[in-house]
């Protein structure tokens, strides 16, 4: 039931993502809100169903973009099972430590997406005018990650009383 919830989120993250947010009216930066999801979801969940969430996310906001498909699957994938790896407890009661690898998941990711699009043979601009788009994003996201995780902790605790019909 927890995926199902997870996969909700993901692709309403996504879906608004892909449509709304290149119109939002935001300095250069743009949220990254599937990023988010799979972030608020890590750090509650552990990095085990945050790699899975994680790939899940990445192949939702692959299927609706146009970028080469299987980028954000594998990124998203990875920063999942890292981010999840001090599981919750760490972040419990840690604000800065929380909000700060944010931020660096987020630069992570547009630099690795940046390094394997021009891998892959894309003319991309200088790297300077990508983290001129990822550090307004980073502080976007690291102000989008405490709401989104109150939420996904809410859900899984409303949803964890509940228990399937048995006949």
């Amino acid at each position: 039931m927890r995926f199902l919830i997870a996969a909700g989120l993901l692709a309403f993250a996504a879906l608004f993502q892909s449509v709304v947010g290149p119109s939002l009216p935001v300095v250069r930066g743009r949220p990254d809100l599937v990023l988010v999801v799979v972030l608020a979801w890590s750090t509650l969940r552990g990095s085990g169903e945050g790699a899975f969430v994680g790939f899940l996310g990445g192949l939702l906001l692959d299927s609706v973009t146009y970028t080469q498909f299987g980028i954000n699957t594998a990124l998203f994938g990875l920063l999942g099972y890292c981010i999840g790896l001090p599981e919750v407890n760490v972040y419990r009661g840690n604000l800065p430590y929380f909000l700060g690898i944010t931020i660096l998941a987020t630069l992570a990711y547009h630099t690795l997406y940046f390094l394997l699009l021009q891998a892959l043979g894309n003319s991309m601009p200088p790297l300077i005018e990508t983290y001129a788009t990822a550090l307004p994003a980073a502080l976007l996201n690291a102000l989008l990650v405490p709401p989104t995780f109150i939420v996904c902790r809410r859900l899984v605790r409303a949803l964890a009383g509940w228990t399937q019909l048995r006949l």
